[in-house]
């Protein structure tokens, strides 16, 4: 059995920084809006509309907790802002 402590110590395991949640919820977001509205040929109007929402939703995000953000998480945010446009290039003129 584990000690009371080990609970305690660790309340609803709400341990994840909120950038590294923000990135994969990015990630997650993007790929799955890549596969199912962007093809060889058009981008659907779906797709522009799920990127603008993830636009606002990180804008509000990264402002509510803009002191969780130091220069390392900065320069996570934009490499994953970057990669996302590579990924979007690539799954793109995969036909």
């Amino acid at each position: 059995m584990l000690p009371d402590q080990v609970y305690k110590r660790r309340p609803n395991h709400n341990n994840t920084p909120e950038s590294i949640t923000l990135i994969i919820a990015n990630f997650i977001v993007f790929a799955a809006a890549t596969q199912l509205f962007v093809t060889c040929n058009k981008i659907s109007t779906p797709f522009w509309v799920i990127v603008g929402a993830l636009a606002v939703y990180n804008f509000f995000n990264v402002r509510k907790y803009r002191e969780d953000y130091g220069k390392g998480q900065i320069i996570a945010y934009v490499l994953s802002l970057v990669i996302m446009v590579i990924f979007f290039f690539v799954m793109r003129s995969r036909c």
